[in-house]
């Protein structure tokens, strides 16, 4: 686990995937605003980063606050989040959280995990993830469906569901890897699901001769993930 950990280091150096850029961190390190951040959470689960980065701009446009998602009238709204998946779910769900922080947290967004996890639309992954990225508190992992697959690809795991992947991935990864591991392993599973060449041109520049001995390895994962498997 510890060598793969080292190479997938080596391979998201360069920090090109779309997490990287377009992704909750991405978006928070433009604005620091804690609601932002709590909607785009919201919104990128099951939708690609850059759709979730462009519907982040598009609310921005609008007036991204608990009380104008308020406001704004329920088609409105649904049409505003035309690029992300489930659209007509998340415009609910961003209304009725919207209404519990104005309701009972004068607005602002709660900094504890139960609280959190209180609002609608926010689960385990996207609690722990917001506690992360905008007070730095780590109190778990963050386990999504890239994490969930890759630990049980390279055998750090043999689990069902995310919250069995957390569970086991806390007893043998260090503390101090807890945040980092998401992002780094999404970013990696982006570019083997989506740019299998990219990947595959980092692993041959390597200086680790144990990353080019993956690349076998590597190229049948990429084919499995490019055709939906």
């Amino acid at each position: 686990m510890e060598e793969h950990i080292e190479l997938i280091k080596e391979l998201r150096k360069d920090r090109s995937a779309p997490v990287d850029s377009m992704g909750v961190r991405a978006i928070h390190n433009t604005s620091k605003d804690s609601y932002e951040t709590l909607v785009a959470l919201i919104l990128s689960t099951r939708t690609k980063d850059s759709a979730t980065y462009e519907t982040i701009q598009v609310l921005r446009h609008h007036g991204l606050t608990p009380l104008n998602i308020l406001k704004t009238p329920a088609l409105t709204l649904t049409s505003l989040l035309a690029k992300v998946n489930h659209r007509n779910r998340k415009a609910s769900y961003l209304r009725e959280m919207s209404e519990m922080l104005m309701n009972n947290f004068g607005g602002r967004v709660p900094d504890q995990e139960w609280q959190l996890r209180k609002l609608k639309g926010v689960g385990e992954k996207s609690a722990l993830l917001y506690l992360q990225t905008v007070t730095g508190k780590v109190t778990g992992i963050a386990v999504d469906a890239h994490l969930h697959s890759i630990a049980n690809w390279l055998s750090w795991v043999e689990t069902k569901r995310p919250h069995q992947t957390r569970k086991k991935l806390e007893q043998r990864l260090p503390r101090t890897l807890w945040g980092p591991i998401n992002p780094l392993v999404v970013g990696f599973g982006q570019e083997l699901a989506r740019e299998k060449q990219k990947i595959l041109h980092k692993c041959l520049r390597s200086s680790m001769l144990s990353t080019q001995a993956w690349m076998n390895q590597i190229k049948v994962e990429a084919g499995k993930r490019r055709d939906g498997s």
